[in-house]
């Protein structure tokens, strides 16, 4: 038979000339079941679309869709489009017999001819066909466990997609069961319902499992355009709370709070939808050097150079512990993304110690974590000598300036001015003298001047500690050297450089192998003025600061992002370490760089030149600047669903970007202070205050 065929074109299903074939497996016999591969075999069929066209017909004819019945008559007749009668062969002379439609080989049947040729074929005869698929792809289980309501994999539907396709028929696809990809490896990188969802459909984003992307890579493109993202974040909210400078504004894990730490010893813990200032926390007498939310969105802690962290509760701002022990100021903290550690603080201070409280509790001793000797470190033979400090450098006059936890939170590194990053165990042993200092795993030498900001990759986006699933040890991959294996550490300094180090070997019994360098960043000089023609005065250039002042990796891991003393955003590949873009828009130095929640393109930079620039670091140009004031810019996050920023300036004010019109902001006054703020607190001896 000469059939029509199913072909595509552009997308678009079209008749033409390619046959449809539909692919089943039929499993070999039992005779093979020894083998260790069992061979499909695959069976393709063609389908006649005129015989679809007929039963579909056929089935309008007894339904109440009569007028929809005569139009698709009439245009199946128009296109010949059913069942034609072909001539016997020895009577095919392919000469017309007088009728119109006739070819010669063969001519159309009208649906009432069709009816008689086919009198069996009863009207509900595609939904018979539909019938049967449905009951050849129904579980083995469905209808034979009485009392027992079916679940959805037991009630196939026709319109099922992925796992629930009826195309997906294959019976020894049950035995080939994927298992799924870890949860950070997941798109976009966040969790997200419905309503959230369908929300950021609206500027660009999507759910957490993106239906046309297999993979990371791919999702980058399936999403819109980060100008689309960008653009629809206008609204700015500006507000004052702070009496000096805040250097502390984040977050928390669900985006609808913003906390602040400022100079004037305040924690302060804000609405994102009415832009009020709900709670002020009180009780440091030094300034605030850092924040951080618990990855269950319940604490928030609050480190100060009095020596002190302090916990509060979200949203609040209700004194929940005050953690004393530090000898120096408290440079930064950090709670574990650890599922079964969640109340777990880490903290680094000038003192030169490290320390992981169990913040819901002011009495309970920390773990105490302290370099070892450098002629201990030096002594060991199996120790590399550019791996270990020097003896010359004093122990105590080091200050350990940053931390941070790995994705898992089964180590975490350290950066200190003695121009080495540590990397220490964050899981207790089995036998463990608490009057003990814990040593650190190993040594990171390379730099020539302090470290003073360090990371993990598959860390770029907090709320990601937040999932519950993302860090099972299942999840946790099991290759070594991969640029996706969450445990490559960049490092940066004030000497002009930046370090990928990678991990030489995985975990075995509970034992972590050391890092090596992969990758030294050198900052490349800054880009020459013009200078005047030939014969003319020349410009005397003056030696420009090189210095790294903050580095964080892309979202993908696929980019080192750092911002460089001399105003530039520079960006390395992680891959081979070579300069990708040097990223040139602010006039004053910036500390402030962040990446997108979950566009890896997106990355926002905030200086001291009162200016904040969204960039695409895939293209290397600004998508948006925000001329924000005249005020530096010390601080500034995304929110976990990349629809808002907030910043915070060196004169107590922060601005709220985010989408909309901001009608519900628009009774939030620009000053918002307690008469409680600066009133002397009584304190006792265990740290806790009281307004005097």
């Amino acid at each position: 038979m000469d059939y029509w065929k199913l072909s595509s074109s552009s997308g678009a299903p079209s008749l033409g000339k390619a046959p449809l074939k539909f692919s089943s497996t039929v499993q070999e016999m039992a005779q093979l079941e020894q083998q260790d591969m069992v061979a499909n075999q695959v069976v393709e069929a063609d389908v006649d679309l005129r015989e679809v066209y007929f039963l579909i017909i056929h089935f309008l004819s007894s339904g109440p869709c009569q007028r929809t019945l005569g139009l698709l008559w009439n245009e199946l007749l128009e296109h010949q489009l059913l069942p034609r009668r072909y001539h016997a062969w020895f009577s095919r002379s392919g000469v017309n017999s007088g009728n119109d439609n006739d070819d010669g080989i063969s001519f159309p049947l009208s649906y009432n001819k069709l009816v008689e040729r086919y009198p069996h074929i009863e009207w509900d005869h595609l939904v018979k066909l539909l019938r049967q698929l449905l009951l050849y792809k129904a579980s083995p289980f469905h209808g034979r466990i009485g009392g027992i309501a079916p679940n959805a994999a037991d009630v196939p539907t026709l319109l099922g997609s992925g796992s629930f396709s009826l195309l997906e028929c294959d019976r020894s696809m049950k035995y080939k069961q994927v298992k799924p990809l870890p949860a950070y490896l997941r798109w976009p990188h966040m969790q997200a319902d419905q309503v959230h969802g369908l929300s950021l459909r609206e500027i660009g984003g999507g759910f957490k499992k993106h239906h046309r992307a297999p993979s990371v890579c791919s999702a980058c493109y399936a999403i819109a355009k980060p100008s689309t993202m960008v653009q629809k974040m206008q609204n700015i909210k500006k507000l004052r709370g702070h009496r000096d400078a805040v250097y502390c504004a984040i977050f928390d894990r669900s985006g609808r709070f913003v906390i602040t730490g400022s100079d004037d010893r305040l924690v302060k813990i804000w609405s994102m939808e009415t832009a009020f200032c709900l709670a002020s926390c009180r009780g440091h007498e030094g300034d605030i050097t850092d924040l951080a939310v618990s990855s269950n969105n319940t604490l928030v802690a609050s480190a100060s150079n009095d020596f002190v962290i302090r916990v509060w509760r979200l949203p609040d701002g209700l004194p929940i512990s005050v953690l004393r022990g530090h000898t120096g100021a408290v440079t930064a903290i950090a709670f574990s993304p650890r599922p079964s550690a969640i109340y777990q603080l880490l903290s680094s201070s000038d003192d030169g110690t490290c320390r992981i409280w169990d913040a819901r509790y002011s009495q309970y001793s920390p773990r105490i974590y302290l370099p070892k000797p450098p002629d201990a470190i030096t002594g060991k033979s199996n120790v590399p000598s550019n791996n270990g400090p020097s003896s010359s450098n004093g122990l105590q006059s080091h200050q350990i300036l940053c931390c941070a936890y790995n994705a898992n939170g089964t180590v975490f590194v350290t950066g200190s001015s003695d121009t080495f990053a540590r990397v220490w165990s964050a899981c207790k042993s089995s036998v463990e003298d608490s009057e003990q200092p814990i040593h650190e795993l190993d040594v990171l030498s390379g730099h020539e001047n302090d470290v003073n900001y360090v990371q993990f990759s598959g860390c770029a986006v907090a709320s990601r500690s937040a999932m519950s699933d993302a860090f099972k040890e299942e999840n946790v991959p099991k290759f070594k050297n991969s640029w996706f294996c969450h445990d490559n550490i960049v490092t940066c300094s004030r000497d002009g450089s930046a370090i990928i180090w990678i991990p030489r070997s995985r975990r075995s019994h509970g034992k972590v192998g050391r890092w090596t360098r992969a990758y030294h960043l050198k900052v490349p000089p800054p880009p020459l003025p013009p200078q005047p023609p030939r014969g003319g005065p020349r410009q005397r250039l003056l030696p420009t600061p090189r210095g790294v002042n903050m580095i964080v990796w892309s979202l993908d891991n696929r980019f080192v992002l750092a911002a460089i003393m001399d105003c530039r955003i520079c960006v390395w590949n992680a891959v081979d370490g070579s300069l990708v873009h040097s990223l040139t828009g602010h006039s004053a130095s910036s500390y402030v760089l962040d990446v997108h929640p979950f566009n890896p393109r997106i990355a926002m930079s905030a200086g001291y030149d009162g200016r904040t620039i969204v960039w695409d670091i895939w293209e290397g140009t600004p998508i948006r600047i925000y001329e924000i004031g005249r005020f530096k810019l010390v601080d500034g996050k995304f929110s976990p669903d990349g629809t808002s920023i907030v910043l915070s300036d060196d004169v107590g004010q922060i601005y709220l970007l985010n989408t909309g019109q901001g009608e519900s902001q628009k009774d939030a006054k620009y000053d918002q202070f307690f008469l409680g703020d600066y009133r002397p607190l009584i304190r006792d001896s265990l740290g806790n205050v009281l307004d005097q």
